[in-house]
């Protein structure tokens, strides 16, 4: 897990920016909506994005579907969001991904992940959880929900830790808070459901043009 630690880091401080791409609840009971997720993603990349993370789903497809997103953009670095149970986790094995998160901390979870040498950022929200993930191993942590804990809670964190810890802020941030949130303190952040349409908003294209 360590040299994906190390390897998702540097590509975060290439550009600090992940997208979190959701299915809707009947999207694979509607074949036009893989479509329309190809061509959102397409759209991503051609505006600069790096990192897109999908959802988990518990669909047996969805395996399938992240192997074809990984087979037809090879140039984005795929990862997966909301892994939190065992099954979740035993889909992303198969698929080897760089990395994937989760919402909270589940050390059983976690340790299992690093027993496959498979990278599950656990999302933190309170200092007990985060002296265990770094007990574990982690030097990339997302705070979440990001928008509620604030940056007084990002500080705190790192005046406990001394260890140099790359921290990613997620949960309800919009693209218009992305320059401010990044000076204030985050390495990196991850936007999704403030995103309209899963599409680039324009605070968004400034952000990009300007990064």
């Amino acid at each position: 897990m360590k040299v994906k630690q190390n390897n998702f880091i540097k590509s975060l401080k290439a550009q600090p920016l992940i997208v979190v791409i959701r299915l809707e609840n009947d999207f694979f009971n509607i074949p036009y909506k893989k479509n329309k997720l190809f061509l959102n993603i397409k759209n991503f990349a051609n505006f600069g994005i790096k990192h897109i993370e999908i959802g988990w789903d518990p669909n047996p497809e969805w395996i399938s579907l992240i192997s074809e997103i990984k087979a037809n953009f090879k140039y984005i670095n795929i990862g997966a969001a909301s892994i939190t149970s065992r099954e979740s986790l035993d889909s992303i094995l198969m698929l080897d991904l760089n990395y994937s998160m989760s919402p909270l901390f589940n050390k059983e979870i976690h340790v299992k992940a690093i027993e496959n040498n498979q990278l599950v950022i656990p999302g933190i929200s309170n200092f007990e959880d985060f002296k265990e993930a770094i007990n574990l191993g982690y030097r990339i942590i997302k705070i979440f929900p990001a928008s509620k804990l604030g940056i007084d809670f990002l500080n705190k964190l790192k005046a406990f830790q001394e260890n140099d810890i790359f921290f990613i802020g997620a949960g309800g941030i919009k693209s218009g808070d992305i320059k401010t949130l990044l000076i204030d303190g985050y390495n990196a952040l991850a936007i999704g459901r403030e995103l309209s349409n899963q599409t680039p908003d324009q605070d968004l294209e400034i952000w990009l043009k300007d990064f």
